[in-house]
């Protein structure tokens, strides 16, 4: 039986009819094309709290509700800032030049599960945080974290060359 996707009579002549359920191919996404996005979600977390971080650190403590005092005693974490935009921009060169994405993708997954153990582990523990920040800080690096682990596995074929 052969399969016309388009009607040539009737009320619906000249429209595009589906294709039967066994002639839908699923197409899955190129693993490398997730690795890619993997990467660019991985760059973005990085900048989008390394660059306040690196800049201005009080600053950035005070907009996410640290008390006066406390932010300027964490103001000298400008360093943890500065090592983050590393880690962005390091993602861009990996992104340029992906001949050890492997290696990158592995170690940027590893980073944001730490990141996101850690302020899992917070919440029980501590509470410097406003709420909103923190809500937000834990969805957006435990997302990344489980978004590389993902393309990881998806990727493993092309991490290991083949």
């Amino acid at each position: 039986m052969d399969f016309d996707p388009v009607e040539t009579s009737g009320p619906e002549a000249g429209r595009t009819a589906e294709a039967p359920i066994e002639e839908r191919v699923r197409r899955d996404r190129d693993p490398a094309s997730t690795l890619t996005s993997s990467m660019v979600v991985y760059i973005a977390i990085n900048l989008v709290f390394g660059l306040p971080l690196a800049a201005a650190p009080q600053w950035f403590f005070d907009v996410v509700g640290m008390q006066g005092r406390v932010a300027d005693d964490l103001g000298g974490l400008r360093w943890l800032g500065a090592s983050l935009v590393a880690w962005g921009v390091s993602g861009v060169i990996v992104l340029l030049r992906p001949g050890g994405r492997s290696t990158f993708v592995t170690a940027g997954a590893l980073q944001l599960s730490a990141a996101a153990v850690a302020l899992l582990y917070s919440w029980s523990v501590e509470y410097e945080w406003s709420t909103w920040f923190h809500v937000l800080l834990t969805l957006i690096v435990l997302g990344g974290a489980v978004y590389l682990g993902f393309a990881r596995l998806a990727g493993r074929k092309v991490l290991k060359g083949v």
